[in-house]
C-alpha cells in the first residue's frame, strides 16, 4: 500500500508541475484532465503527508528515549509523544485505507430523484 503511495505521491508532483507549464496550460482538454486528476490525488497525497510526518516523530521520539539521560518531565514528554503518534498513525492508515477505495465514476454525475 504505501510502495503505491509513494508512486502517487511522485505522479502528483509531476502533476503539479505539468500544470504550470504553458503548453498544458493552452490545451483546455489536457488541463481539465490534469485538474481533475490532481483535484483526486489531493486529499489521498494529504493524509499520505501527514501519516509520513506522524511516523518521523514516532522515530524521533523513540530515539530520544533510546538515548536515555532524560529528566523525568523530558521522559513523560516523549512517551506521550509516542502515544500520540501511534494513535495518529493507526487512524491514518485507516482512512488512507479508505481513501484508496476504487471510485466510481457515476459518483461524479448528476442524480434525479
Amino acid at each position: 500500500m504505501f510502495e503505491n503511495l509513494r508512486e502517487a505521491e511522485k505522479h502528483y508532483e509531476e502533476i503539479s508541475e505539468s500544470l504550470m507549464d504553458p503548453d498544458v496550460i493552452n490545451d483546455t482538454e489536457k488541463f481539465r484532465n490534469l485538474m481533475k486528476e490532481h483535484k483526486n490525488l489531493t486529499p489521498i497525497i494529504e493524509k499520505y503527508r501527514k501519516y509520513r510526518t506522524a511516523e518521523d516523530n514516532l522515530s524521533q521520539a523513540k530515539e530520544l528515549l533510546d538515548e536515555g539521560g532524560l529528566d523525568a518531565d523530558m521522559r513523560q514528554m516523549a512517551e506521550d509523544e509516542m502515544k500520540s503518534c501511534k494513535a495518529d498513525i493507526e487512524r491514518l492508515t485507516d482512512e488512507l485505507r479508505i481513501l484508496l477505495l476504487p471510485h466510481d465514476e457515476n459518483d461524479d454525475r448528476n442524480v434525479i430523484v
